[in-house]
């Protein structure tokens, strides 16, 4: 069955840049503790405060991930340009440079009994992305087919090129991650034991917490680029048939 389910592209603008920074930072903030989800970006946003609220990292390393993200090549002096000094630039010039290197992805409608179909068109859609990243059976998705595998193994692509389809319209996440929470909590648990076999002079309490916090440095490591998550659920939504609906409504969650 023929699974490869393009996109009609058409011009980007700044706004839906903007829409799509938006929609990043509100799913950052369901599982980053980092993130600031009192921040409101807007074009007005100074780049500044934008890596401040979404604790991204300085302008080279942030330039290019936005290279891999938007699937663009800009080069480290243009973002340096629009990125420094952070606090007078703003995030309208960021969303002007990205919006003129790239297109925005439309969904197809479905011809189905002599209309067209909207969430069938963003059905087949989403199942061509699962396919893109890898997903070696697409084919046996079908609409009534249960989204928490899925989006467990491929939480990337539904907070990514399936959010991009319309920004702000999925639910929020929920990522259960309890191997590095669980590694978080012991490395916390090592620094109170190395602090106070420290103040105490109770060098056994010195030497668990070096031990542990070690181990768990690594666990936290190795569940961060090896572990899939326990689960991603996105609010209420449990089949494909679900979130393709919602994607081809469009509207803000």
């Amino acid at each position: 069955m023929e699974v490869h389910y393009p996109t009609v592209d058409q011009p980007a603008t700044p706004y839906y840049v903007l829409a799509v920074l938006q929609d990043m930072h509100r799913q950052q903030c369901q599982h980053d503790p980092e993130a600031d989800p009192d921040m409101v970006l807007s074009l007005a946003t100074t780049v500044a405060d934008w890596r401040n609220a979404c604790d991204l990292v300085g302008w080279e390393e942030l330039g290019r991930a936005h290279n891999d993200l938007w699937g663009v090549c800009i080069t480290d002096s243009e973002w340096k340009e629009i990125l420094e000094p952070a606090h007078n630039k703003r995030l309208e010039e960021v969303c002007e440079l990205v919006a003129s290197r790239i297109t925005r992805p439309v969904i197809r409608p479905v011809r189905l009994l002599g209309g067209n179909c909207l969430p069938a068109g963003a059905f087949l859609t989403i199942r061509s992305l699962l396919c893109q990243a890898g997903e070696r059976f697409a084919s046996e998705i079908a609409p009534s087919t249960p989204l928490a595998p899925y989006a467990r193994r491929y939480a990337s692509v539904f907070l990514g090129p399936v959010s991009r389809l319309a920004p702000g319209s999925l639910p929020l996440v929920r990522i259960r991650t309890p191997v590095y929470d669980t590694a978080v909590w012991g490395i916390l648990l090592a620094i109170v034991s190395l602090f106070v076999g420290a103040c105490t002079g109770f060098h056994s309490m010195v030497v668990i917490g070096l031990i542990l916090y070690g181990t768990c440095y690594a666990l936290t490591w190795y569940a961060a680029r090896c572990l899939f998550p326990a689960s991603v659920e996105f609010g209420e939504l449990r089949t494909f048939r679900d979130l393709a609906v919602v994607v081809a409504e469009g509207k803000q969650a």
